[in-house]
């Protein structure tokens, strides 16, 4: 009986410690494409337009797909370079808010293959959103 307890405490030992470093992993990962890749998405009232600005510091991205759903007819605009700047009419804040209208943009790269990248539109003057990555 013995034997079972420490097999059971060495097996949930061995999953913690990997989900520790597979954690630390995702976060280095997250900060190196942090430090490589510049998004913004701002919403700029009084012109009535929604900007939004890619720029890739390795100057490695071959490929970039912009998608931005929750509009009656989502935006769909393909680039093969490392920087571009979109500039989207919008007349109004989105009825249910910024958040319903989600800014995807889908990277090919030379050193980190296909990154999906999520953000929101914010109003000029306010803080960014959150910009999540992951590998696809």
């Amino acid at each position: 009986m013995n034997k079972k307890i420490i097999g059971v405490i060495f097996g949930v030992v061995i999953i913690i410690l990997g989900f520790f470093m597979l954690t630390n992993f995702n976060t280095a990962d997250q900060k190196i494409l942090e430090q490589t890749f510049v998004i913004s998405a701002v919403y700029f009232e009084n012109d009535g337009f929604v900007e939004i600005s890619f720029h890739d510091k390795s100057n490695k991205t071959k490929n970039v797909t912009l998608e931005i759903l929750g509009m009656p007819t989502s935006f769909h605009k393909e680039f093969v370079s490392s920087t571009f700047v979109e500039k989207i009419q919008f007349l109004s804040t989105p009825k249910y808010g910024w958040q319903s209208i989600p800014v995807t943009i889908l990277v090919e790269h030379d050193k980190f293959g296909k990154i999906g990248i999520k953000t929101e539109i914010r109003p000029v003057g306010e803080n960014p959103a959150i910009i999540i990555f992951s590998k696809l």
